[in-house]
């Protein structure tokens, strides 16, 4: 629900809230509007646009970004005939005018605490005290209900009139709108959100009294924002009218009238009517008085207008009564004009010769209550009525009949599309079959849309491209153009290398077609009419000269030759070497067969990266790798399995022996073979004295210390060595007897 910011404010925002038609008036004449005040140009020329944010929870807006903004600031055209998605109202203004601004939108939520604001800056005329503006508004706003919301950061609106040359604010003329409950004038949208919480105030007028302020620059300023947390909106529709009148209408009498109606600008609280400047006595309270018979002219009239609290000051408004013009209105009985352009009865020649002061609107009927939604685009027959308003408010109404000129009428078929380098031919008859001709006139063929280059060439065209038809009624000139569509696709660019392989060859790889553009997919052929289908490009064995066939997207193909040799792989056979007892080496130079020109190389690994540093002296068990090469370049990796078998380290069987000179047993060692680096080998008796020591495996204890031989008995030794097999440090002990 919508309610006031204050109860003071409850009633008064009823009459003022949010969207504008803005009028600039001078009291006795048509007064000069600023230049697109009122949008009319389709534009947001002379408007300035700004957008910011609310802050939450204080409510206050800072608008630091400067200029219009798409779907922030929109202009509406009347002839796009839109309707609020919400309330369902016409975005149209009811004064007729082409164009009204929109300011804000209907997003939020994520945080979107957006505000906007449009201004216009504007000198009040000189020498004119009795200048007003008068706007018309329509709002759609959001009500948030929840705790979160006060009356600070709630969506609003507001309207200002601020005098820059003066650097303050105008004393009547400000307004600040917010959504808070029952607010008078509102009703709930028929479109709601999930909330069901959108209120609307239809198309309603509003006045500001700025006499006093002649000569004085002023600025008009609007502002809608969303809620301070940005889940609920505001937004307006503003409409400014071009033809600025005086703030007391109805004083003119019109010719032929016997009665007349004066009119004071409506939303203000209270009236009060009196005979001149007599204020002794009140004739009416209306924001009309009705005065019949005719007052003489000369006659005054005052009304005393009150504005709701809070939204303006209370003014005297004074007219004199004044007789109409001897005015001429010149309409044209008819038109006639092409099918295919639309009647424009906004031109100065409808109405040529009437007086220049008439501002016209233009209606479907003759009581002037349908608008035309666009009269500058007519596209039914019929009789529409011209308004013609002199600044007396006095108006007057004439017919118009629009008829249409026979016109012809292109149906085009653009023709199918085709491949480079045929050509196409839009003068065909199928192209233009079904089109409603007049006449035998030719058909003229032209690169654009206003039909005024010639196309030379339209049965031969080689360019893909919008070209354009025209038919025309040579007795009424009238025509039509229409476009054709013609489409020569390229052909796909295929770029082929020639392809050398080994036992099979493979053409759809990417090597046999680096370089191809607007390629959609192949196809392999044997023969050059591509008549023949290659049934496995992935595996040619033959060398030859095949063919591929490369198609666009589009259909489009090219065919180009490619040609293959495809060479043997040598013919060998290799025979694991047998097995040898380490450290003996194997020799794997020989260990496979061999052919006239080829050529051998070893490897470590599969993948031939690694060169085997000897292979003819090999001392590790493994698979070694030995590549056979042809002339051709063409290789073949076989694996060779090398044995080499592990061998006795060391005997530590041995345990007595007999120092005794007779030649037999006489040294103790331990059986070591070349397989084994002796770091030390060592012999202490029991008390831990060193007695023998060597580096050398076959050197060996004879059962003395230096010199002196070792009575019988049990020693013990200490062997550290190194297995050059298993690649690991050996350490072991025992003991030894010495016997007679």
């Amino acid at each position: 629900m919508l309610k006031f910011k204050s109860p003071v404010y409850m009633l008064r925002r009823a009459i003022y809230i949010v969207t504008f038609l803005l009028l600039m008036i001078g009291n006795r004449s048509l007064a000069q509007c600023p230049v697109n005040m009122g949008f009319d140009m389709g534009t947001f020329q002379g408007w300035e646009g700004y957008t910011g944010t609310i802050h939450d929870p204080d409510g206050t807006i800072t608008l630091n970004n400067q200029g219009i903004v798409n779907g922030i600031h929109t202009i509406i055209a009347r002839k796009s005939k839109q309707t609020d998605p919400y309330a369902h109202f016409p975005v149209a203004s009811p004064n007729g005018s082409n164009y009204v601004a929109m300011l804000g939108n209907d997003s939020r939520g994520g945080g979107q605490n957006k505000a906007q604001k449009l201004t216009y800056t504007f000198t009040v005329p000189q020498n004119n005290n009795n200048f007003s503006l008068i706007y018309y508004y329509a709002v759609v706003i959001e009500d948030p209900v929840d705790a979160r919301h006060t009356d600070l950061n709630k969506p609003k609106f507001a309207a200002a009139v601020y005098n820059l040359s003066d650097n303050k604010p105008t004393d009547c003329a400000n307004f600040d709108f917010v959504s808070i409950g029952t607010l008078p004038g509102f009703g709930a949208a028929t479109t709601q959100t999930s909330n069901n919480d959108v209120y609307f105030k239809p198309w309603s007028p509003v006045t500001i009294d700025l006499r006093g302020y002649a000569g004085k620059t002023m600025r008009l300023e609007f502002t809608t924002n969303n809620c301070g947390p940005g889940g609920h909106f505001a937004y307006a529709y503003i409409d400014v009218n071009q033809n600025c009148t005086s703030p007391l209408s109805g004083n003119i009498i019109c010719s032929g009238n016997n009665t007349m109606t004066l009119k004071a600008p409506s939303g203000f609280k209270a009236y009060a009517w009196y005979n001149g400047r007599n204020f002794t006595q009140v004739i009416g309270t209306d924001s009309t008085y009705k005065l019949s018979p005719l007052p003489p002219v000369g006659t005054q009239y005052s009304v005393v207008v009150t504005p709701y609290d809070g939204l303006g000051c209370q003014d005297t408004l004074t007219t004199t009564i004044q007789s109409s013009e001897n005015l001429i209105l010149n309409v044209k009985s008819s038109i006639a004009v092409c099918r295919n352009v639309g009647a424009d009865i906004t031109t100065p020649d409808i109405t040529s010769g009437s007086d220049t002061a008439f501002v016209y609107t233009y209606y479907k009927d003759a009581a002037c209550t349908t608008l035309i939604d666009d009269p500058t685009n007519i596209t039914d027959v019929g009789t529409y009525y011209i308004k013609a308003t002199p600044p007396s408010e006095c108006f007057f109404v004439k017919p118009i009949r629009v008829s249409f000129l026979p016109t012809p009428v292109l149906k085009i078929t653009s023709p199918p599309e085709v491949c480079e380098p045929l050509t196409v031919d839009i003068t065909k008859a199928y192209v233009t079959a079904g089109s409603a001709l007049i006449g035998n006139s030719p058909l003229t063929y032209y690169t654009d849309a206003a039909a005024s280059q010639p196309l030379s060439n339209p049965d031969k065209i080689g360019k893909s491209g919008t070209y354009y038809i025209k038919a025309i009624n040579t007795a009424n000139g009238c025509a039509d153009i229409e476009p054709v569509t013609v489409l020569i696709n390229n052909l796909p660019i295929i770029k082929t290398s020639n392809i050398v392989a080994c036992e099979t060859a493979d053409i759809t790889s990417p090597a046999a077609n680096a370089g191809n553009e607007n390629i959609a997919r192949y196809t392999y052929w044997l023969n050059a009419q591509c008549t023949d289908t290659l049934k496995h490009p992935e595996a040619i064995t033959t060398t030859g000269r095949y063919y591929i066939r490369a198609y666009s997207a589009a259909g489009c193909y090219v065919s180009t030759a490619i040609d293959v040799a495809v060479y043997p792989y040598p013919v060998t056979t290799v025979t694991d070497p047998p097995a040898v007892i380490f450290p003996q080496t194997i020799d794997i130079t020989h260990a496979f067969t061999t052919q006239v020109g080829t050529q051998f190389a070893f490897y470590i690994d599969s993948l031939a990266t690694r060169l085997l540093p000897d292979p003819s002296k090999i001392s590790v068990r493994g698979t070694y790798y030995i590549q056979a090469y042809n002339l051709n370049n063409c290789a073949k990796i076989f694996p060779v399995h090398v044995k080499i078998l592990p061998p006795v380290i060391v005997d530590y069987g041995i345990n007595t022996f007999t120092p005794n000179g007779d030649g037999n047993n006489d040294v103790f060692r331990l059986k070591i073979t070349k397989a084994v680096r002796l770091n030390h080998f060592r012999v202490y008796n029991s008390w831990g004295a060193l007695l023998f020591e060597t580096t050398d495996y076959l050197k060996g204890w004879d059962g003395a210390s230096n010199g002196k031989k070792m009575p019988v008995g049990t020693y013990y030794w200490i062997m550290d060595a190194y297995d050059l097999y298993l690649n690991k440090p050996i350490q072991q002990s025992g003991s030894v007897t010495i016997v007679l």
